[in-house]
């Protein structure tokens, strides 16, 4: 993306239970995070869990 801003459409559901792991954060760790925050450690988790490497999804993306 090279720092270049995108933006995506979702689901109604998904902006609720972004609110919600919003919420749930906020109270947990005192410190609001972000929506784009909270999606970018989701899609890191997932993307560990699969033993992907960033290098791959680039040179797929290229």
């Amino acid at each position: 993306m090279n720092g270049e801003v995108k933006t995506i459409a979702v689901n109604p559901i998904v902006i609720k239970m972004l609110e919600k792991l919003q919420a749930y954060y906020h109270y947990r760790n005192g410190e609001k995070k972000s929506y784009g925050k909270i999606i970018e450690d989701l899609v890191t988790a997932e993307f560990s869990a699969l033993g992907l490497e960033l290098d791959e999804l680039q040179e797929v993306i290229a």
